[in-house]
């Protein structure tokens, strides 16, 4: 790996997040030493890349708590957003045992789904500068259109999978729905 070297990507509206994500990083007490923040392509998005070789054990980057989405963060940042936590906490619609994932799991979505909404409305979030890198579409068969997916995968385990985790998610859409009429 140490002589790997990514070809720079075109430049995007998400590449062009990058340096107002490092200012806003390095401004909030984050330390970066030897590494970057780097466009990697589409389909592969932002990442870090030495930038130069780093002996083993070298701390290459600390970011303080405070710019980390967190269980705690969430309801702190946003009140709004703290009182939904607590119907969708006592309702249970947080966590998915099924599907291997806990509480502290759905309150980092919801928070990530905040923050992105209010940079969509154009309001100041503070994740701001880290919403804006990332990708605006995930290319994945759970979002393609019925028909390319049945055609693609057809004969493949995949699509009995995919067909799965859509009633799922749809099971869990109307879920949280239910959740959200009442609290």
């Amino acid at each position: 790996l140490a002589n790997m070297r990514v070809p720079p990507a075109p430049l995007t509206a998400r590449s062009a997040a990058i340096a107002p994500l490092t200012a806003w990083l390095l401004a909030n007490g984050a330390r970066l030493d030897g590494v970057k923040a780097s466009w990697l392509g589409h389909g592969m998005g932002v990442g870090v890349v030495a930038t130069r070789d780093l002996p083993k054990g070298h701390v290459a980057a600390t970011v303080p708590r405070a710019l980390l989405l967190t269980v705690d963060s969430a309801a702190h940042d946003d009140p709004q957003l703290g009182a939904l936590l607590e119907v969708l906490s006592a309702e249970g619609v947080l966590q998915d045992e099924h599907n291997g994932y806990d509480e502290s799991t759905g309150v980092l979505a919801l928070q990530l789904l905040a923050a992105a909404a209010a940079q969509q409305r154009g309001d100041v979030s503070r994740f701001g500068p880290y919403v804006r890198t990332l990708p605006s579409s995930v290319d994945t068969p759970l979002l393609w259109p019925r028909v390319l997916r049945e055609t693609l995968l057809a004969g493949t385990s995949l699509l009995t999978d995919v067909r799965e985790l859509r009633a799922a998610s749809a099971a869990e859409l109307r879920r949280l729905r239910r959740s959200l009429r009442r609290g």
